[in-house]
């Protein structure tokens, strides 16, 4: 029996805010224009024909009225973190972000940006590539880089896609492509999609696990059937609620011949969003700590730790489980540099930018040896009518402290210091309001600034004035959900 830290139901039934948990994100299309494009080449994938040009905000992205509205004043944001860099992004989502070296890759609902930040107070936009697939979530390796597809694509390149309209209750309208899409980018003014991978329920968000003594990086794929797709849902898997991630191995040399090597099951307790959302098992993002060859997976009921000694075969039903009431939608996770806490983020309907004493949408600490709860985070600041839940966050490498940086929506970017679990406290702030207010979906510290990618300002640098960060490590590239070092 796999031993279990609290209490859970055996099935959850949980509503939460129609965001990106379920590939659906909250946009005010009236104001994402706000912002003034930048002067920068717009690249067609080399594969056969010219991609269509770019679609704006889908009618299939929930809009919500009021969403990236300008707010009174001046941004607020406190004294020690200032903006340094801009680079808007308008008519679309913006969702994750990668790096490699000085570059930067931005995702977005309707493909990728290449970003040139070795002046991080000038980014430069290399490349704009039009690529539709939500979420577009990236991860790169050297010259390749991965987009995460989960909602149906009319194609399985970059040409021409656009969402295919699913209708629940037809199963005819279940088709299209989701899965991995690869591109070559070896020049970043000109990438080249190389290769799709059709993956079961799609690609919510991807980890790469390096596997280079076999030649290869492999991907762990993280999804679920809440909305049906063509291998996706009831009569279209064995396993009618999915319950299984799916590993895709790419060789570097051959990359065209990437596909999924094994599926291993998941067995969290049902997560139920309601009519017309399917009951479903899965897990929403799996982070990575190579050192330890551990994996802390957010599987939307519970939190769990993998032993992945066999990366390609990773232990997905052993180990320990993590329960908690207060949770809304186990989202995200990611470790401390000496392997000792784990951290696990609540995404959630709920509203704490109203109310800083909510238990929901926080970020939550636990020690990996025994799963043991050691304390939460949530921001401090009422912003009632905004919605604020714990997104996306990177540890900050630093030794003998515990620091983070994480985007809050609608609440910007926050840093924290959980040095004590107990007593979480946050260090620094930045939440805009012009010309658009902030609605971060990700903030990652790399090499000593924040890169913030907000859903509809794009990408904002953010330059941290605080001791403890200065002897932080810098890293050669960095994939949020891989950690590759030890500091201890």
């Amino acid at each position: 029996m796999v031993p279990a830290v609290g209490s859970a139901p055996k099935e959850v039934t949980v509503r939460i805010f129609q965001r990106a948990t379920v590939t659906l994100v909250a946009v005010a299309a009236a104001t994402i224009g706000a912002w003034t494009s930048v002067g920068s080449a717009t690249v067609t994938p080399q594969n056969g024909s010219a991609a269509a040009p770019p679609q704006g905000i889908a009618a299939s992205d929930i809009v919500l009225a009021g969403r990236g509205a300008r707010q009174p004043g001046a941004d607020a944001h406190s004294a020690n973190l200032q903006v340094v860099g801009r680079s808007p992004k308008r008519n679309t989502v913006g969702s994750d972000q990668a790096f490699w070296g000085n570059l930067a890759y931005e995702g977005n609902y309707n493909g990728f940006r290449i970003i040139d930040i070795k002046d991080p107070s000038h980014p430069r936009v290399v490349s704009d590539v039009d690529c539709r697939g939500p979420q577009n979530d990236v991860t790169v390796w050297g010259h390749l880089l991965f987009l995460s597809v989960d909602r149906p694509q009319t194609t399985n390149s970059c040409d021409n896609s656009s969402d295919v309209a699913i209708d629940p209750k037809d199963p005819s309208t279940w088709t299209g492509f989701e899965g991995i899409r690869i591109m070559d980018v070896s020049n970043p003014r000109d990438p080249v999609f190389v290769k799709s991978v059709e993956t079961d329920c799609g690609s919510h968000t991807a980890t790469l696990v390096p596997d280079l003594k076999n030649g290869r990086v492999l991907l762990y794929v993280s999804s679920y059937p809440l909305i049906p797709g063509p291998h996706c849902g009831p009569g279209k898997e064995a396993a009618g609620r999915h319950g299984k991630i799916s590993v895709v191995a790419v060789p570097l040399a051959a990359p065209q011949r990437a596909r999924v090597v094994s599926t291993p099951r998941v067995n969290p307790p049902v997560f139920r969003l309601g009519d017309p959302y399917f009951p479903a098992v899965g897990c929403h993002d799996i982070s990575v700590f190579l050192p330890l060859k551990i994996a802390a997976a957010a599987c939307m009921t519970e939190g769990q730790l993998w032993d992945i000694s066999d990366p390609a075969h990773p232990r997905t039903l052993t180990g320990l489980r993590l329960r908690n009431r207060n949770f809304g939608f186990w989202h995200s996770a990611s470790f401390t540099y000496d392997g000792k806490v784990v951290i696990f983020g609540d995404e959630t309907e709920d509203f704490p930018c109203g109310a800083p004493s909510s238990r929901h949408g926080r970020l939550w600490f636990y020690r990996v040896s025994d799963g043991k709860q050691l304390g939460s985070f949530t921001i401090p600041r009422a912003q009632p009518g905004q919605y604020c839940s714990a997104h996306e966050f990177t540890v900050i490498p630093v030794k003998d402290r515990y620091l983070l940086t994480s985007s809050w929506y609608e609440g910007g970017t926050t840093v924290v210091d959980f040095t004590n679990p107990a007593r979480a406290r946050e260090i620094a702030f930045y939440d805009a309001r012009q010309p658009l207010s902030s609605d971060a979906w990700s903030s990652y510290w790399y090499n000593g600034r924040i890169y913030v990618n907000d859903i509809g300002r794009g990408l904002d640098v953010l330059r941290l004035n605080d001791p403890a960060t200065r002897t932080a490590r810098h890293f050669p590239y960095l994939n949020s959900a891989t950690q590759t070092v030890l500091i201890r």
